[in-house]
């Protein structure tokens, strides 16, 4: 049967199991309670997605996070890698961009103008949104970058994102004019109290998140990274200009109120006209218009943003130089920063990058050059590209000037996963682990790559990192279990008789296995001495348990077959009801008893 599991794409022949992590669902479980069933899966972690697969290592990994949150103690809290993480984060992406263009307009070009307009009820309807948003991130768990560690806990949670998170989105959510209209009846034409507004400028820290966002989409489109990087460059001085042109308008009305606005000012565009005309022009002008009015606005906040000129009409009013000159400064600061992306970029700031970029090109031409095949050149791509993780660097070069205690402290946090999973590892001695650390070696297998080979001789020990591999027993290749993360094999190549496979072990995803060579194991004396016992113990009982698994897969194939196809519902029928008999054979029916 195929086993699609996100990572893998196997013809699997072991029996089917549940990978949900989920109690199973009975054939006849009413609607409501596979919809329910179905919303949880909706909150666990989702292995077949992109984010997930550049996070997790191994399908292994995946599994066991997805049953740590399935049957921890905040089996509630939805899962940052979860299909309605996600989608939860396309969507408030696209309402805080909306928010990002509609928000500044509101509170700066159309601020007079009435709560009736439909600027107004559209933003309203984003307020509500991002209110609802809030509550839905407290019960939402978040990753740390730099632990890696994904955290449930809703009080560790609301600590982490109260300043930095909650308390912004919220105090920027507020309906303040609506407020001050409403309950308070102030004239927003001849108040200062509409400054209160300004609150809602913290909906500018969400910039940083909307990037973020948009950068996840990106790469989940495939988008190369130096397309993404140019275009959130662009993105970002589009907003600083844009909202610099509406803090140029709100800071003006605020400090001289809209009725009390110098005719100097830089808002008239130069023409004698009062502020009657600007209202009308604002609040019930035409689109065109309005288009006018902002493009102006616009191409000024451009020109004090890249100190090219003035505009169109020179700046009179103190307040107003003091916005422009902040503008200019602003202007200054971000283009360094676009420059320090664009050299990122392209030039020798980013070196490890650009030489991954490098190889991959000489990569491409070797194979082009050797004619080989479009499918060999996707295997090698894939090699460098889990080995390198896009960054190019020579290990062998930088753990040569490391001391030996600093290279013994590399390889153990290297091997952290095998030494924390593989129980033959545990109650040993730090010197005896430490003797075979120093002579592992690294290998990674593609998937469809063949670790071992029946009876080929044992040359090797490996323990897995991450990744899954298939195992076959026998010269008719039985598969009869899966080795995953922490599992070992080849343990009698450490023995001076050696041995020989009587496995075949194929990789069914990136694999990273550490090795360990029977030509280095007279390196490691005491870890022999430790390890005889144990590896004829258990090679002793593995060679039992393959054998009566590869008798079980052989003698009881079909039925199998059958518990798979019961387990999927393909069995049991479904409930219908009957369909209601016509009266007139219920009549003829009661004619013939009679009869």
């Amino acid at each position: 049967m195929g086993k699609h599991m996100g990572y893998l794409n196997h013809e699997c022949d072991l029996p089917l199991s549940v990978d949900s992590c989920l109690l199973e669902l009975p054939p006849y479980l009413p609607k409501y309670k596979r919809w329910f069933f179905s919303m949880k899966k909706f909150f666990t972690i989702d292995e077949r997605s992109a984010r997930t697969k550049r996070f997790f290592r191994s399908y292994a990994t995946v599994m066991s996070e997805k049953k740590r949150h399935a049957e921890g103690e905040y089996s509630k809290i939805i899962h940052p890698f979860s299909r309605c993480a996600i989608y939860k984060e396309r969507l408030i992406c696209i309402l805080w961009m909306t928010s990002l263009l509609l928000d500044p307009i509101r509170w700066s070009i159309f601020m007079p103008c009435d709560t009736d307009h439909a600027l107004f009820k559209i933003q309203l309807a984003l307020d509500v949104a991002f209110l609802l948003n809030v509550v839905v991130t407290c019960f939402t768990g978040y990753c740390v970058p730099l632990t890696r560690e994904i955290i449930f806990s809703p009080k560790i949670i609301l600590k982490n994102m109260a300043l930095s998170y909650l308390v912004p989105e919220t105090l920027s959510s507020l309906p303040y004019k609506h407020v001050l209209l409403k309950c308070f009846g102030i004239n927003p034409r001849k108040s200062r109290a509409m400054a209160i507004c300004a609150i809602r400028l913290l909906r500018i820290c969400r910039l940083t998140d909307m990037i973020r966002y948009l950068i996840n989409i990106l790469q989940e489109l495939n988008i190369p990274e130096s397309i993404s990087t140019i275009m959130i460059v662009f993105l970002m001085a589009f907003f600083m200009i844009y909202w610099s042109a509406c803090g140029l308008y709100f800071v003006s009305i605020c400090y001289y109120t809209w009725d009390g606005l110098p005719t100097e000012s830089w808002l008239f565009g130069g023409e004698n006209k009062d502020m009657n005309f600007l209202h009308k022009r604002v609040c019930s002008g035409t689109a065109r218009e309005f288009f006018d009015l902002l493009v102006t606005t616009f191409i000024r906040s451009t020109c004090h943003f890249f100190g090219a000129s003035e505009g169109y009409r020179e700046i009179i009013l103190t307040v107003e130089k003091l916005v422009c000159a902040l503008v200019l400064v602003s202007g200054y600061i971000y283009s360094n920063y676009a420059m320090a992306k664009v050299l990122e970029l392209f030039g020798s700031v980013n070196i490890s990058e650009s030489k991954y970029e490098e190889l991959i090109y000489q990569v491409s031409e070797y194979v082009r050059s050797k004619h080989l095949s479009e499918n060999l050149r996707k295997r090698l791509i894939l090699y460098y590209e889990y080995k390198f993780q896009k960054r190019f660097f020579k290990e062998e070069e930088i753990l040569a000037t490391l001391s030996e205690h600093l290279r013994c402290e590399v390889f153990l946090h290297t091997c952290r996963n095998i030494l924390e999973r593989v129980p033959l590892f545990q109650g040993m001695s730090k010197g005896v682990i430490g003797s075979v650390i120093g002579y592992l070696k690294r290998e990674i297998y593609l998937p469809n790559d063949v670790v071992i080979k029946y009876g080929e001789p044992l040359t090797k020990m490996f323990w897995i990192s991450h990744g899954t591999l298939a195992v076959y027993f026998g010269t008719d290749m039985t598969e009869i279990l899966h080795f995953e993360d922490g599992d070992h094999f080849g343990d009698y190549s450490i023995l001076k008789k050696g041995g020989t496979a009587y496995l075949s072990i194929v990789a069914l995803e990136i694999t990273e296995i550490f090795t360990l060579a029977r030509k280095d194991v007279k390196h490691c004396t005491a870890f022999v001495k430790e390890m005889t016992e144990k590896v004829i113990r258990i090679g002793k009982e593995k060679i039992h348990l393959y054998t009566s698994l590869a008798k079980m897969m052989s003698d009881e194939g079909s039925q199998n077959m059958v518990l798979a196809d019961l387990r999927k519902g393909r069995i049991l029928e479904k409930d219908r009801w009957r369909k209601k008999r016509p009266k007139t054979m219920v009549k003829s029916s009661a004619y013939s008893t009679e009869n």
